[in-house]
């Protein structure tokens, strides 16, 4: 679990501007399951790639029912219980520079924004193009602009050939200004081309409680192919967390965090953190909002294309 005991506010998301998609209903695509390639990341972010044995294919998930959309080669299926409607559009690249923080560089991507989700309000919005919702980046151009990225694309692929029970801060793109305080909750999913892992978390530049603003659920995954990178921040509440950080009533059934002033406050809150988490872990996945279940539903419907 890693945290930074400085209390600073986290920095919002830098974005491009936006191009829509072209939108096309009911669109099934032929199955695109390609050998799976293995990319290594060098001492200077280059993209090598050598190709595994066969066996080695990320697993298929089966396909779902819902409202099938095709958004600029992304397919999904979007399950009644998450979203009323999904929209997508191309963000243009920001080049790297290194005087600029970690969120203000990436390639050329697509993101997904879902109209109608059962939350509002949380720090990661679906319903924006600009926090929260779907996120498909190329892989090769990404590493190729910061050492950062090719690491965590060697980190994910490594995680995901060991698949170990309880991972420890879990690969994420794109890179926060904050610290990935926690995660819990976490499952293995396969999507129609490829693979990942889901799980909840928060970050932060300090000790942050477990909240309903904060928390949020995510996917991070690798098409078979090696080509994209799929990240998701959907926002996630449970009916015992307290409403944000600095909440001072607890629903019935949640546990209070310690109070900044207490001269033990850095052990109390390791202690904190794992009474909540033992309680996040052993929630059914139906009974968050939305229920866990209807995300792994989405995530697994999706097809990744060109």
């Amino acid at each position: 679990m890693k945290k930074i005991a400085l209390i600073v506010l986290i920095g919002l998301f830098l974005m491009g501007c936006s191009l829509p998609f072209t939108i096309s209903w009911n669109t099934t695509p032929t199955p695109q399951i390609e050998t799976p390639v293995q990319i290594i990341a060098s001492p200077t972010a280059e993209v090598i790639v050598t190709e595994p044995p066969a066996a080695t294919e990320a697993p298929t998930a089966a396909p779902l029912n819902g409202t099938e959309l095709n958004l600029g080669g992304v397919y999904m299926v979007l399950p009644p219980c998450l979203a009323a409607n999904a929209t997508g559009t191309l963000v243009p690249a920001a080049p790297y520079d290194e005087n600029n923080g970690p969120m203000e560089y990436y390639p050329e991507n697509r993101k997904i924004a879902l109209q109608g989700y059962p939350l509002s309000g949380s720090f990661f919005d679906p319903a924006t193009t600009t926090h929260g919702g779907i996120t498909i980046y190329p892989i090769a151009q990404f590493v190729a602009m910061n050492q950062f990225v090719a690491t965590e694309v060697a980190d994910m692929q490594a995680l995901l050939a060991a698949k170990p029970a309880s991972p420890d801060n879990i690969p994420l793109l794109p890179n926060l200004y904050a610290a990935q305080v926690f995660s819990t909750n976490e499952k293995y999913l396969a999507f129609q081309n490829g693979e990942g892992i889901r799980f909840l978390t928060e970050y932060a530049q300090y000790y942050a409680p477990v909240n309903n603003h904060d928390l949020f659920y995510s996917f991070q995954g690798i098409t078979a192919d090696g080509k994209y990178w799929v990240s998701a921040f959907l926002p996630v509440n449970a009916a015992y967390l307290q409403a944000a950080y600095d909440s001072v009533n607890v629903p019935a059934g949640g546990i209070p965090a310690p109070a900044m002033d207490d001269p033990n406050y850095g052990n109390a809150m390791d202690a904190y953190y794992v009474t909540m988490l033992e309680k996040l872990n052993t929630t059914p996945d139906a009974e968050f909002t939305p229920g866990l279940d209807c995300l792994d539903q989405y995530i697994q419907s999706l097809n990744i294309g060109d």
